[in-house]
């Protein structure tokens, strides 16, 4: 069980820098589904369901600390852009009208 739930943390950081919420939170349900029904084969069905539910949050926690991981690294890899501050207008000078 150890060897799948590491396996499940390592594909749900992964999963965080490639693919959408959406398709991540279908895939989610489905492993923890699977994970829940061949862990608890001979046993409750409450008990099948408290673990896939467990391993549904730590699927969901590990993506989502992956987006942030890969969003600041990609933030961090991005070029400074000289002119980010634009420069500032030029004062018009007050001319006094007669």
């Amino acid at each position: 069980m150890l060897n799948g739930t590491i396996i499940v943390i390592l594909i749900s950081l992964a999963a965080g820098a490639a693919i959408r919420a959406w398709a991540f939170a279908i895939f989610a349900i489905v492993v923890a589904l699977g994970f829940g029904i061949v862990a608890y084969q001979n046993s409750s069905l409450l008990g099948a369901a408290l673990y896939g539910l467990g391993i549904l949050v730590l699927m969901q926690v590990c993506y989502v600390t992956g987006v942030f991981v890969v969003g600041l690294w990609r933030r961090s890899r991005r070029p400074a852009k000289d002119s980010a501050i634009a420069d500032p207008a030029p004062v018009p000078s007050k001319q006094q009208q007669s």
